[in-house]
């Protein structure tokens, strides 16, 4: 397995982007406590995404991949269920019949899917003009863009997700306990389809250090991190946007997303 790219501190990127509609609670909320909403992995809208599906075939077609598959799998199991004396039968029907395997490594792919919707992940990417960006996530340009410095240890974690033509050949028996799979590939990875994004993710968990999750979906966000808040170009929400943003947090910038006369093309401006 490649190794993944460095991390945004890494880069020589010095802001990202976030697309995302205007809510006025949301926005107070996230001014006032600092706190930034991570999204569950398992509600992405790609259905590779974060969602590894493992291919059954090369395990029926070669009889060492097969039990090396039967192993991984018996390394992942607990005492009581080795000791069961059904287990050899159990082992001996995924050697022999195809259908057994098929439905084992489908099984594997949904818990492993499981496991990693145990933790969040946050979408950036080095572009606050796309105008796709814009109207996916941003409600057809009347949302907002958050701005976020790249000089702090939270921003810096971020991860540049990987663009692939063809499925990459995971192999399941590399992933679990102990194994040698990098399971960053498996939310890092996306289809081609979706390189105009050129997403960058921040991907959290519950335990301490500056992605540890609070409330279940919240990390905080270190002072300074938030630069501006981009306005959408359909966006009639300004006047709040602004006295949200002056009540909570001044010194964010307030930014406008403009179009440029007689050129499909955005560009952000400081007025209006």
């Amino acid at each position: 397995m490649p190794l993944i790219d460095p991390t945004a501190k890494q880069s020589p990127i010095t802001h990202f982007y976030h697309y995302q509609p205007f809510h006025k609670k949301y926005l107070t909320d996230m001014l006032r406590d600092q706190m930034i909403h991570f999204s569950n992995p398992h509600n992405v809208n790609d259905p590779w995404d974060c969602k590894p599906w493992f291919d059954h075939r090369p395990m029926l077609e070669d009889p060492e991949k097969r039990e090396a598959m039967i192993i991984a799998f018996r390394s992942l199991l607990p005492q009581d269920t080795l000791d069961d004396p059904r287990r050899p039968i159990y082992e001996d029907l995924l050697r022999k019949n195809d259908g057994t395997m098929r439905r084992h490594i489908e099984k594997f792919s949904l818990g492993l899917a499981e496991q990693i919707s145990t933790r969040r992940i946050y979408c950036l990417t080095p572009f606050p003009d796309n105008t796709l960006m814009w109207s996916h996530y941003a409600a057809n340009h009347k949302g907002i863009c958050l701005e976020f410095a790249n000089n702090n240890p939270l921003i810096g974690h971020a991860r540049a997700v990987r663009y692939k033509t063809d499925y990459p050949e995971f192999i399941p028996q590399s992933y679990g306990p102990g194994k040698d799979g990098n399971a960053l590939d498996l939310v890092l990875t996306k289809a081609m389809d979706w390189c105009y994004e050129r997403e960058w993710r921040i991907i959290a968990s519950g335990i301490d250090g500056p992605m540890k999750l609070h409330d279940g979906n919240f990390v905080k966000l270190p002072h300074g991190a938030l630069t501006g808040i981009i306005v959408g170009c359909e966006n009639r929400d300004h006047p709040e946007i602004t006295d949200i943003a002056k009540q909570y947090q001044p010194e964010v910038k307030i930014k406008w997303a403009l179009r440029v006369p007689n050129v499909f093309k955005l560009v952000i401006s400081d007025t209006p």
